[in-house]
């Protein structure tokens, strides 16, 4: 299993150098037109802050610069705030730069602003140096700086291209699916009398476990990248990728271990030579199934026949004295596995033609 993964690598590895560098390709031209906006309305030779500013807004998505962006401006109107009657109103000048760095850092180690709480007492010393020194000119110069190097940061990141992370979030998606099944269609052969771990190996509660919670990540991250994008790329593909797939799966994943668990527990109690134990079997197999065509729009054919199969079986919500024993639990298990995966999942959005369906009742207009 470990080198089937090592293939994949190269990709993996291209993929974050292509993300990586498109995202460093954005905060470089913010920060070149930062530096060049500022020499020219500013009149400031070296626009060191607003470049800075630039480069450290520009994130991987358009919701996490946005972000950035507030956390950066937060932080340096908090120091602006902080330092002004410090350095005017406070005497000594030692007195008054130790009540302004005390009072930057309180707010800059809460987690509100974030790794950006740095640049609070920062712009609060800076702002202290210079209204102490009476450069009202360059303080303006500074946070103007700040100010157009925020601008330009998330124009670049909307408008450059901005990353959507869909194809990930597709490729999570179907390892999960791929997992699911291929544990379901594992489980089915520990009917002949062997513990699931001995056919799914030891960590495959781990190795699932692993795969929800990477599916998870990838969704929420393909989500997150098509907030506030322009590209058409992302609005057409946005409903590939509709959590309630996900949480079909996740809830689909449970069940699978809970039977599972039962197995290991008791193996004799879908044991061979029974006649619970091949319809069983069959009908995890085409659980299976079902759960690998879990992507959109209809469920797959084979689910009614299977939710029929399951309660001529012995349906779990029934009274007799089997629905308590370890048979009974794991139908129940796997009733709830085919209810879960019942359910329509969504469907592609239809293309509305522009074209107006003309009434039968209104005659058409006679030019």
């Amino acid at each position: 299993m470990r080198g089937a993964r090592w293939p994949a690598l190269p990709a993996r590895m291209r993929r974050i150098a292509r993300t990586d560098g498109a995202g460093a390709a954005r905060a470089t031209v913010a920060a070149g037109l930062t530096w060049q906006t500022c020499t020219a309305l500013l009149h400031t030779s070296a626009p060191y802050a607003g470049a800075v500013a630039a480069l450290l807004i520009v994130e991987t998505t358009v919701v996490r610069t946005v972000s950035a962006a507030l956390r950066y401006g937060a932080g340096c109107l908090l120091g602006v705030v902080i330092a002004v009657p410090g350095a005017l109103y406070v005497r000594p000048g030692m007195a008054g730069l130790a009540l302004v760095v005390f009072a930057s850092l309180l707010p800059a180690r809460h987690g509100f602003l974030g790794h950006h709480g740095i640049h609070l007492p920062t712009t609060a010393l800076i702002t202290f140096a210079l209204v102490r020194g009476h450069h009202p000119g360059e303080l303006l110069s500074h946070l103007g700086e700040i100010v157009l190097g925020i601008a330009f940061g998330l124009a670049c990141s909307a408008l450059l291209l901005p990353a959507v992370r869909v194809r990930s979030a597709e490729r999570a998606l179907e390892e999960l699916r791929a997992l699911v099944a291929r544990y379901l269609d594992g489980l089915a052969d520990t009917v002949v009398a062997r513990r699931p771990r001995d056919v799914l190996g030891p960590g495959w509660e781990r190795d699932l476990d692993t795969a929800l919670e990477r599916a998870r990540t990838a969704v929420d991250e393909a989500h997150e990248s098509m907030r506030f994008n322009v590209r058409p790329v992302a609005r057409r593909r946005r409903w590939h990728l509709d959590r309630r797939v996900l949480r079909t799966l996740s809830d689909v994943a449970r069940e699978l271990a809970a039977q599972g668990r039962l197995l290991d527990a008791d193996p004799g109690a879908a044991a061979p030579g029974t006649r619970f134990a091949q319809p069983y079997a069959r009908l995890l197999r085409t659980t299976a199934l079902c759960a690998y065509s879990c992507r959109g729009g209809r469920p797959h054919p084979a689910l009614p026949a299977t939710r029929q199969a399951l309660h001529r079986l012995g349906p779990a919500g029934c009274d007799p004295p089997a629905a308590g024993t370890e048979a009974g639990r794991l139908l129940r298990h796997l009733e709830s596995a085919l209810s879960c995966l019942s359910a329509p999942a969504p469907a592609p959005p239809a293309r509305t033609t522009r074209r107006r369906a003309r009434s039968p009742l209104r005659p058409p207009t006679r030019r």
